[in-house]
């Protein structure tokens, strides 16, 4: 359903516009939305103070309007994906600065506009069969635990992943603390290939970072793979066998050791907290 022009309008004033700009860019494949005039100059530590004069919001705001609505009516269909070149001007137009260009092949692999990705397996059906014959144990259910399972899957190779937790989701799971919160902006910190374009704050709060990885494990299908309640106590590396040995705690207190060709420690190191001791100094663990 295609939103009122109430809605649209009330959109494009909370719009981000530098981000708006990137946008029209996308959509039509024309560089000449990246307007001087219209290019930011950022304030430290003020992210709604874009730099550009409230004239020229308005007159950028009034311009995306048409081409947003002839493309949620079907009548702009989108350009092609951007090039090198044109990412790179991209680039630099919201950054309001020059990026040097090593960037460009990162940030054009990371955001994946043409849908493919170098981190998505692509291996040959030889490598498939004998990836096959593999067992990969991931310790932890967290944010790289979690990309360690939809790589893995991907790419054909069984695997376990062991979770002290009775959920998924990490240091967002076992942070509760009042005010926890994402330090670091939501679209930078989520999976490039699972954007949320639903973000109620710039940075969101734990309830709603651990929503999303609990979203990713439901969608890929992860919780079939993953031992909940259950620690890793030790591991040794059988040479012979070319294998780990690895001695879990079940969730009923029992022991039991398992045999893995591969282990991918996915622990984390934001869910020990440093608390004060009797005396008031900090206990480091």
């Amino acid at each position: 359903m295609s939103p009122s022009e109430q809605e649209l309008d009330a959109a494009l004033a909370a719009a981000h516009l530098p981000a708006l700009v990137l946008s029209m860019v996308h959509l039509t494949g024309d560089p000449g939305w990246l307007k001087p005039e219209w290019r930011p100059t950022y304030t430290p530590l003020a992210r709604g103070d874009i730099g550009v004069p409230e004239a020229e919001q308005a007159r950028l705001r009034a311009a995306a309007r048409p081409v947003i609505a002839a493309h949620l009516s079907g009548e702009l269909k989108p350009a092609p994906t951007p090039g090198p070149e044109l990412v790179r001007q991209m680039m630099d137009f919201i950054a309001g600065t020059e990026i040097p260009a090593g960037y460009v092949d990162f940030l054009s692999d990371e955001l994946a506009l043409s849908g493919d990705s170098s981190k998505t397996p692509d291996w040959s059906e030889d490598e498939r069969r004998a990836a096959g014959s593999m067992k990969v144990l991931v310790i932890g259910a967290g944010m790289s635990g979690l990309l360690a399972g939809i790589r893995l899957s991907q790419a054909g190779v069984p695997f376990e992943i062991v979770e002290k937790n009775a959920e998924v989701g990490g240091t967002w799971f076992e942070n509760t603390y009042p005010g926890c919160r994402v330090d670091s902006s939501n679209h930078m910190y989520s999976y490039s290939f699972e954007p949320n374009h639903g973000w109620p704050q710039h940075f969101s709060t734990q309830p709603v970072l651990l929503d999303y990885f609990r979203g990713v494990a439901e969608r890929y299908g992860l919780r079939r793979h993953i031992r909940f309640e259950t620690t890793v106590e030790a591991m040794d590396w059988d040479e012979a066998a070319a294998q780990w040995r690895v001695r879990l705690r079940l969730p009923d207190g029992a022991v039991r050791t398992e045999t893995a060709t591969a282990v991918i420690c996915a622990v984390g190191q934001l869910n020990r907290p440093r608390l004060p001791d009797i005396a008031g100094r900090e206990s480091f663990e």
